[in-house]
């Protein structure tokens, strides 16, 4: 089975030096998005990756970053002349909202969405992934994403800060995709905003027992090397995600 992540936007809150949250998972030809910052079917276009072929959609919490390229990605998926059914699994607060946004016309889609969802124990699976919910600790109703690809396994944080969470539900995964939004150099407004440092993040992999880990959701304050250097001092097989970063899984 071929299985590659694409990071198509790894930034946090705006777009100044990075584009917002958003992973593609290409599996064979089907595609599997995790969050849907603005813009990210730019740079699904620019990939050489078809919005015809996303198959599900996971979105982690209802901030703004991670849902509000939806929309228009479901508007490009239409001028596309999709046909085939979109799954979408959302927290209940954000189910509310895309359900009054379908139904009023505001987008119109002219392909069927079934939107679920997301619960703690959450699972979707068709012929390629599978996939589990699990809450994760941020200022709202949040969830993190275990996936299985074959025999390769993933988890994918969204916004948290570290928790046990984390850590017993990505025990040996392949990558770990977490939240390292600063450095310790701000650990308490990471704390109070409910983010994770870069060395947060390390904790949580070797504990986790994680073989590699990708850092994401990185503030426009902090640079790569500032980043990458705050974890690779605990966790060495570590990662700084930047948009357009490709991974073999």
């Amino acid at each position: 089975m071929n299985a590659r992540v694409y990071f198509l936007g790894t930034g946090a809150a705006m777009p100044v030096s990075r584009l917002l949250p958003c992973v593609a998972l290409k599996v064979n030809s089907n595609i599997y998005l995790l969050d849907v910052g603005e813009g990210c079917q730019i740079r699904m276009f620019r990939k050489g990756l078809s919005p015809l072929k996303v198959k599900a959609i996971f979105i982690t919490h209802a901030h703004g970053d991670h849902y509000l390229g939806l929309p228009g990605l479901l508007q490009t998926m239409s001028l596309s002349d999709r046909k085939e059914k979109l799954f979408v699994a959302v927290p209940r607060t954000l189910k509310e909202q895309l359900l009054s946004m379908l139904s009023s016309g505001i987008v119109k889609p002219r392909f069927e969405v079934e939107v679920a969802e997301l619960s703690a124990g959450f699972t979707y699976s068709d012929e390629k992934v599978q996939v589990r919910a699990f809450t994760v600790e941020h200022t709202t109703e949040s969830y993190g994403f275990w996936i299985a690809i074959g025999k390769k396994t993933l988890c994918y944080t969204g916004d948290t800060a570290p928790c046990k969470s984390v850590v017993e539900n990505c025990r040996n995964v392949d990558i770990l995709i977490h939240d390292a939004t600063f450095t310790h150099l701000y650990s308490e407004e990471a704390k109070e905003q409910g983010h994770s440092t870069a060395y947060e993040a390390a904790r949580v992999a070797l504990e986790a027992g994680a073989k590699s880990l990708v850092l994401f959701h990185i503030s426009a304050r902090h640079s790569a090397e500032e980043v990458f250097f705050d974890a690779y001092r605990l966790f060495k097989n570590t990662i700084v995600a930047r948009d357009g970063l490709q991974l073999l899984l």
